[in-house]
């Protein structure tokens, strides 16, 4: 997080004000002392103009990489849903994939993301209720929605909690 803040010029003020942080959360975020809500992670990486991948992964994976069901930088968000970052490539498109464990009654609004963004959500496990908040799927294993990363979005779980891969493509 410091490296990206120096990166951009910005002071702990600049950032605190940009995300409404407290500059001791920042500092303690930057000294690895805390752990990030999704939220946070989200209001992080818009003030810097980055998304969530960038902040948490590597910026030059091995060519081949075996991700270990243990491992891997794992986000929360205060809603109740659970993400563990699979994989964020560069490109035209920036893609990140994200495993998403959402417990019965878990429900994430995203905001929208910048023009161009789409998304894809597999269910794995249990229901999953996601896209965008006028316009929602429900899911069981082995279904797949794509929408419109845009407009604001929700991935929820159903009555006994589910399961899925979220594939975000990013301009």
């Amino acid at each position: 997080l410091r490296a990206h803040r120096r990166a951009r010029n910005l002071s702990l003020g600049d950032l605190s004000r940009e995300t409404g942080l407290s500059k001791t959360s920042l500092m303690r975020l930057e000294a690895t002392e805390g752990n990030p809500s999704l939220e946070t992670l989200w209001r992080l990486g818009r003030a810097m103009g980055m998304s969530i991948g960038q902040l948490l992964e590597a910026s030059e994976p091995a060519p081949t990489r075996v991700l270990r069901a243990t491992e891997g930088p794992v986000v929360t968000s205060g809603f109740g849903m659970l993400g563990r970052l699979l994989l964020t490539e560069p490109g035209q498109l920036r893609t990140e994939v994200f495993e998403l464990d959402l417990p019965a009654g878990a429900r994430f609004e995203g905001e929208p993301h910048e023009p161009g963004s789409r998304e894809l959500v597999h269910c794995v496990g249990g229901t999953v209720r996601c896209g965008p908040t006028d316009e929602l799927a429900d899911l069981q294993p082995g279904d797949t929605a794509y929408f419109d990363g845009t407009r604001p979005h929700v991935y929820a779980g159903g009555a006994d909690g589910g399961r899925a891969i979220l594939v975000m493509s990013y301009p």
